[in-house]
Formats: C-alpha cells, structure tokens, sequence
C-alpha cells in the first residue's frame, strides 16, 4: 500500500509538472494577433495576402516573392506586452529571421533573433513591448520565398485602445460636416505615379491609417474633397488625388491608388514633412465611378490596402470574385451611367469571402460627388466603415451593424436599398 501510495504522489507531481509546463507564461494569455491588420513586404500571389496570416484559418496562407529579405506586420491597435509568438511555417519557412516590436511602425527592437531555425511550428518566449510586431525574414530555408499559414501574437493590452483620441462616435458627431480631431493640410511636392495629391491629417500625435481619394472620369481632387477633412478628424491621414489625365480608364487610376498610398506610406516613414511617424501602414480607399472601379483594382491587386469604398463604380466585364477584403458599396438609385445592377451588385454578390455593406441611396450618379446626396449620412457611413475596419474600432460598429444602423436603413426616402454581411 506504501508503495501504491508512493506511485500515485509521483504520478501526481509529474502530471503537475507536465501542466505547469504546457500553461503559457501569464503575458501570453490572450491571442491579441487574429483579425488585425496586418501588411507585408510582397506577396507571391493575390490568394496568399499578408492577412491570411493572422485569420485564425489554418488553411489560408500569406506567402511572399522568392528573395529576402521579406516580413510580415501585424498591427494590434495598442501597445502590448508580448509573451509567446507562434509561427505556422509552410514549407517555405525562414532559415534566420527576427522578431521585432515597434511603437510606431518605422524603428524596430529586435526580440527574438535566430539564423537556425528549421521551420515548422514554432513556439517562441518573448518579452517586450510594441504596438506593431513582425517578422523579418533574412534569409529562407527554400529556393521559394517566405510563407506562414499562422503568425500568433500572444500577450496583454496595456497601450491606449483604437482610435485613442477620438471620443465616443454619436450620431450627431458623426454627421457633422467635421470630426473631433483638429486638421491640417499640404500638398505632396513630387507625386509618383499620380498627377496631384493634397494630404489631409490630424495634428494631433499619433499614428493612422491612410486613405486614398480618387475621382472619377473627368473629374479632380475637388470630386471628394468633402471626404477628406471628414475622415482625417476622426483619425485618418487623406490623401486626395489628381490622376495623370482627366480620361485615364478604371485600372490605370487602380494603379494610381497603389501609387498613392505607396508614396503615402514613403512620407510617414521619411523626417522633415508634417505627417512622419503618422501613417500606420494600414490603407483604405474611396473611389467615384472609374476612381470605384480603381478602388476595386487595389483591393484586388494590392495586399496593403484593407478596406475600399467604391461610390457609383463602374469598370466593365471586371472580375473581383477574389477579392476578400471588407467593401462598402456606395451606388445612386438613378443612376443612368454605373447602376448598382450592372456592376456593384454582382460585384457584391461574388465576393463571397469578403464582409460587405451595399447602400443604395436616391439621385444621379453624381450623388457621391461633393455639393450631391446626403453627406451628413454618407459621411457618418463612411467613417464608420473605415474606423472599424482599418483601426478595429468597435465603438463605431453599431452604426453598420446595430440599432442607429436600423433607424437608416428602414428610412425609404434616405435608402432605397441596404445589404450586409453584419455582423461583422
């Protein structure tokens, strides 16, 4: 009976030791990765973004070019003590690669630094601090590039929130010609790729996402202008652009959105101009008619930006069945030129991987233009969509998905049609 007893305490202790071992260290409690944005330095293919990364679906995969370096970014909306990240390495995994933290997305504390690693799934205990956290591989395993079905981020909130600043959104704030933050404006000096750009940002301290403007056919930065001081005074950086001619088609000006946000991010990343250190890295963009057949191009071809509303689009025999990112389709009831029928709507119904929102509201196909529609309501709409998509601010949630979302949507003389895919 001794004996037995003596079995049993060792039995006892060892299934204690083996629990404590498997628990995770306290910082690593909550997996603060999954569902934030998350950027890359190249992607192989538009099926292997940056964020299947952090989707939470073992089956999706974020792959890169066949070079190094690369990494992959995710943004956890605050800071946050790390304790644990987990790396779901596909084949193509990273032979030396670092893990990095950063505060603001451009200078980078290295945490975890390995020129062995074997690939697979690996487990590693960290210890720091950052808002943003990537991993920068130096040098692959493969000929191929870098590829992870998973990128965990453990550990625990302790920075400010999203959208940190921007008091809680009401339904009179929200359709106010202006948000809460104070702005400020300049002219981008050398645009690349693009014929003009104003930017529109927040004074205030901080770090947003970016948003692209883009008019239609024949039209100029003053087609959305009404947008910009809108969306920068609830926390975004705007840049409104002027495409390289008045007729440039709808895949030129998708690729002069990618130029945009391109030399966006180029500016929060550089010293001596009003907006470093103010750009996340995430993107958005805002499109009307030819410039909402552009925005679908971006978030068709281009992983860095996250979230599009097309207003009015229009890009004939146009296939964006691919396209997974959240889209907020903007259309005008008569519209003779992009009906919601002819493009937007069967454009929405095959995107079946994406989180949508269709509205549908009276007039022309002018009526997201400046000095047209509702804007009080379109703006409040629009500012939601990006606040909640591209900062992961909830507290604007309700208005898409929630009670005020409701007192719009049954409202038949401000919307003739309303679709989603809430909640989101």
């Amino acid at each position: 009976m001794t004996a037995l007893i003596a079995l049993a305490t060792v039995i006892g202790l060892t299934l204690t030791l083996l629990t404590a071992v498997a628990r995770p260290a306290a910082a690593a409690a909550d997996l603060l990765s999954q569902g934030k944005p998350a950027t890359s330095s190249s992607t192989e293919r538009a099926s292997t973004p940056a964020s299947a990364a952090v989707d939470g679906d073992g089956g999706t995969r974020w792959s890169s070019t066949f070079s190094d370096p690369q990494w992959l970014t995710v943004d956890l909306g605050a800071t946050a003590t790390l304790g644990q990240v987990v790396l779901h390495w596909e084949a193509a995994y990273a032979r030396a690669f670092r893990i990095q933290t950063s505060d603001n997305g451009i200078t980078w504390t290295t945490i975890h630094s390995t020129t062995t690693s074997t690939g697979g799934v690996q487990t590693l205990d960290v210890n720091g601090e950052g808002r943003y956290v990537r991993v920068h591989g130096t040098q692959r395993g493969t000929p191929f590039g870098y590829s992870l079905w998973e990128f965990q981020v453990y550990g625990t909130m302790n920075g400010t929130p999203p959208g940190s600043g921007v008091p809680d959104p009401t339904t009179a704030s929200l359709e106010a010609t202006d948000g809460p933050l104070t702005t400020a404006t300049f002219t981008v000096p050398s645009p690349s790729g693009y014929g003009s750009g104003t930017v529109t940002y927040p004074t205030a301290s901080g770090s947003y996402p970016g948003v692209v403007l883009m008019p239609g056919y024949q039209g100029t930065q003053q087609n959305l202008q009404w947008l910009a001081p809108r969306l920068a005074s609830w926390g975004f950086v705007v840049i409104n652009v002027g495409t390289n001619t008045l007729t440039d088609d709808p895949t030129s000006r998708g690729r002069q959105i990618t130029a945009a946000g391109t030399q966006l991010l180029a500016l929060g990343r550089a010293p001596g101009n009003p907006i470093s250190g103010k750009v996340n890295g995430t993107l958005g963009a805002v499109g009307h008619s030819m410039g909402g057949g552009g925005v679908m191009v971006a978030l068709r071809d281009d992983p860095r930006f996250r979230a599009g509303v097309p207003t009015a689009p229009y890009l004939p025999n146009a296939n964006f069945s691919g396209v997974t990112d959240p889209t907020f389709f903007l259309t005008c009831q008569s519209d003779p030129v992009a009906h919601g029928n002819t493009y937007a709507v069967p454009w929405y119904n095959s995107m079946s991987q994406a989180e949508k929102l269709y509205i549908e509201v009276p007039g022309d196909h002018l009526c997201p233009m400046t000095g047209y529609g509702d804007k009080a309501k379109q703006g409040k709409w629009i500012v939601s969509f990006f606040s909640h998509w591209l900062r992961a601010d909830t507290r604007f949630s309700p208005f898409l998905c929630g009670p005020p979302r409701d007192a719009d949507k049954n409202n038949t003389s401000l919307v003739t049609r309303w679709m989603d895919t809430c909640p989101f």
